[in-house]
């Protein structure tokens, strides 16, 4: 779990830096601004798909009590 949100937190990080990135950069470099886009795409689905794999996750433990140390 703590793995799946540490990708969770990276992923949406690519995604907002690359977007600023690709929103920022001078229309005439289409190359560099498609790549950055890319990125920020990637970033998105990856966000996206960590975090619902964290929800549903977080919906089969729902109706456990106790925790060990390793699933907090």
């Amino acid at each position: 779990m703590k793995k799946l949100a540490t990708l969770n937190v990276i992923a949406w990080s690519v995604f907002w830096v690359f977007g600023a990135l690709a929103v920022t950069e001078d229309p005439g470099n289409a190359m560099r601004m498609s790549l950055y886009a890319l990125t920020a795409f990637a970033g998105l689905a990856l966000g996206i798909r960590s975090y619902l794999k964290i929800c549903r996750s977080g919906d089969s433990r729902a109706g456990s009590t106790t925790l060990t140390p390793n699933e907090v």
